[in-house]
C-alpha cells in the first residue's frame, strides 16, 4: 500500500476539500476542513516502514470516517435549506 495507497488517500482527501468548498462557511465546515488539511499533512511524512504501514492504516480509516462526517454535514445542511424555503413559502 506504499505508492497506490498514498495516492488513494490524497485523492480521498481532495474530495473532502473539494466537497467541503461548495458548503455554506459555517463552525462546523471549518472544523471539518481543519480535520482534513491535518489528515493531508499526515500524508506527506509516509515511509516504507512497518511502523508507517500501521500509520497508513490509521490515516486511510480517519479520511474515512471524515468522509462519513463530511456526508452528515451536507445532508445536514440540506435540510435546514428545505426547512429555510417551506418557511419561505409557508409565509408568502
Amino acid at each position: 500500500m506504499q505508492k497506490t495507497g498514498l495516492v488513494a488517500v490524497r485523492e480521498a482527501i481532495e474530495v473532502l476539500l473539494r466537497r467541503l468548498e461548495r458548503l455554506p462557511t459555517s463552525e462546523r465546515s471549518e472544523q471539518l476542513r481543519t480535520s482534513v488539511q491535518d489528515c493531508m499533512r499526515g500524508a506527506d511524512p509516509w515511509s516504507p516502514s512497518s511502523q508507517a504501514d500501521h500509520e497508513r492504516g490509521l490515516l486511510m480509516r480517519r479520511v474515512l470516517a471524515l468522509h462519513l462526517e463530511v456526508a452528515r454535514h451536507e445532508r445536514d445542511v440540506a435540510q435546514e435549506g428545505e426547512t429555510s424555503v417551506a418557511a419561505i413559502y409557508a409565509d408568502g
